[in-house]
């Protein structure tokens, strides 16, 4: 595949603590990796472009081999009509090279579709207000071939637009490749730094959860489990500093420990010290983005690293997550609501080593099998093919 070339077309600041930007970033990482070469285009918040490539590297832990980061200075305001702007112009300077172009970026797609030029639009929400008229455009032209992280957006999309998407791909969100699951030892090991960088002494059980805070996320479910299990350390990572200092203030167990944000190496690496890692996703969930409850399609990216990690997954029995999830396989799918069913999960995976042990491996099997960013890239780069 070495003869192919992407153009990726982002909304997304680089580097960044958002979700799209690490999907952004890992998914060329995947087309890197199925050797393609790649040009993405971004936003860069500050300094040079050299600069911002290397902290690229560093912040999401790529390579970046065949990638060409084609970053611009702009300011927040108008960024993304910006970069759309952009974008569409590399398009057309490049159409005698006949690149494969992803867009995550509307503007871009919007523009593409009206240019004439073939191209995938992926969209991970609704297109609301204006911006609806815009989606409704791309999603209507035969040339424009639309990725949708699952099969209950696809559904949701159909209905908002009255229309069908008849040659949609489905592509779940994904983690990198090539992450190995620790044995019993190397997991103890990990586990007494994990809780020594926290400042914590060790324990023999450790849960942990990691992602945003908006609501919907489950903290109370969280807050529940904890004073329920009061000798075990639950360690949540992540947030910003508004919603970690309203967390922080709050009345909370003394074993619930808000550890903040940190880079995303470092997230993985702490992910596979943890006995259990919790996702109470509620039945309606905040992007932090108004308009946007995402708890009837999402497809997170952080259940994919869980599932790399090869530990104990503990889920919210939603339906969009039961197309990856499946109860007393590879995860133990429990009520979003039902905190007492929450603390007797928990309590089930500290007691029963063998049932966490196999969930956990076979979370790991999916993920290498059917969920590492190299494989959503393979099924992208053979759609391309004419």
């Amino acid at each position: 595949m070495t003869d192919l070339h992407v153009l990726y077309i982002s909304p997304s600041t680089l580097p960044s603590r958002t979700a799209n930007a690490v999907h952004v970033v890992q998914q060329c990482e995947g087309f890197s990796q199925n050797g393609a070469r790649v040009e993405l285009l971004a936003r860069r918040g500050s300094g040079s472009p050299a600069a911002a490539r290397a902290q690229v590297l560093e912040t999401y832990n790529v390579a970046f081999t065949n990638v060409r980061l084609s970053t611009v200075a702009l300011p927040v305001r108008g960024a993304i009509g910006a970069l759309a702007a952009i974008g569409l112009m590399r398009a057309i300077a490049s159409r005698a090279a006949r690149p494969t172009i992803l867009s995550r970026n509307l503007y871009a797609s919007y523009g593409l579709a009206l240019a004439g030029i073939p191209h995938f639009y992926e969209t991970h929400q609704l297109g609301l207000g204006r911006l609806r008229r815009l989606e409704h455009f791309i999603l209507t032209r035969p040339f424009v071939r639309t990725i949708l992280i699952s099969a209950m957006l696809k559904t949701i999309l159909e209905q908002h637009h009255q229309l069908r998407l008849k040659d949609a791909l489905i592509l779940h969100d994904a983690a990198p490749s090539g992450i190995v699951r620790l044995s019993q030892d190397k997991r103890q090991l990990a586990r007494a730094e994990l809780l020594q960088q926290a400042g914590l002494p060790p324990a023999p059980f450790v849960a942990g959860y990691f992602g945003h805070l908006y609501a919907g996320r489950g903290l109370e479910v969280i807050e529940a489990m904890a004073a329920a299990h009061g000798d075990v350390p639950f360690l949540v990572f992540g947030g910003n500093e508004a919603d970690l200092a309203s967390h922080r203030a709050r009345a909370h167990p003394q074993n619930l420990h808000y550890v903040g944000y940190v880079p995303h190496r470092r997230a993985q690496k702490a992910m596979l010290a943890c006995d259990a890692l919790l996702m109470p996703y509620q039945r309606s969930v905040s992007i932090g983005v108004e308009g946007q409850d995402t708890a009837r399609w999402m497809s997170p990216m952080k259940m994919f690293e869980y599932m790399a990690s090869g530990n104990a997954i503990l889920s919210s029995d939603l339906p969009v997550l039961s197309e990856v999830l499946r109860h007393g396989q590879n995860a133990l799918l429990v009520a979003p609501d039902d905190t007492g069913a929450w603390i007797e999960a928990l309590g089930r995976v500290r007691a029963d080593v063998g049932l966490r042990d196999a969930i956990g491996l076979q979370a790991h099997n999916d993920y290498r099998q059917h969920h590492t960013w190299e494989r959503r890239a393979a099924a992208i780069l053979e759609a391309s093919r004419p």
